[in-house]
């Protein structure tokens, strides 16, 4: 029963990570062409495809395991996906709004771009918070760094984002609420000032 627990999970949340992607348009490969550039919503569902599957493995970590043996290597690949969507957001400065909101099906709403963002945010800041719960007194001296770092660095996609999308954080805002206890425990209020808490 806990295997096919753990099996339905896996699905899910793998299922998940497909449900905001914006599939590849002509608008989008013209934009690489023209720029080398990548419209947010491709960004963001290409990050919340590489983080997931990792998301998932810390999720599963007990008291018993929550090492930095085995965390390190798992917060180093939600890194280096968020670096990389640090570098494609980066690109995007300097470009429209409309053509940054740009999928296969047309602009995004700020509603919408919201929504993806949030839905990424919210995936990490629970595998964040899960491993941080579970944590042993033992190992949270060598863990807790590993955590903070990740979660710097996706304040740091946050307030690229937010420089490129004008009137996005008051919608973003209401969304990201189940992340701030996790921000708090992670001392990081400084990087998330934009939150405002």
């Amino acid at each position: 029963m806990v295997a096919f627990r753990a099996f339905s999970l896996v699905a899910a949340l793998a299922c998940a990570a497909f449900t905001y992607a914006a599939p590849v348009s002509p608008v989008e490969n013209a934009l690489v062409a023209r720029c080398g550039c990548t419209p947010l919503p491709a960004i963001i569902g290409t990050l919340e495809t590489s983080v997931t599957p990792l998301v998932i493995e810390l999720k599963y970590l007990t008291s018993a395991n929550a090492t930095a043996e085995i965390v390190g290597p798992l917060v180093y690949g939600i890194k280096d996906a968020v670096n990389v969507a640090i570098g494609d957001v980066k690109v995007l400065s300097g470009v429209a709004v409309d053509t940054v909101l740009s999928t296969a099906t047309g602009v995004l709403s700020l509603v919408d771009i919201a929504k993806i963002i949030a839905s990424v945010v919210c995936l990490i800041f629970s595998a964040l918070g899960h491993v941080l719960h579970v944590v042993s007194a033992v190992e949270k001296g060598a863990v807790y760094p590993l955590l903070c770092e990740v979660g710097a660095l996706v304040g740091e996609l946050l307030k690229l984002i937010l420089a490129l999308v004008a009137d996005l954080l008051a919608v973003l805002l209401p969304l990201l609420a189940k992340i701030i206890t996790v921000v708090v425990n992670l001392s990081l209020a400084d990087v998330f000032y934009f939150l405002k808490l």
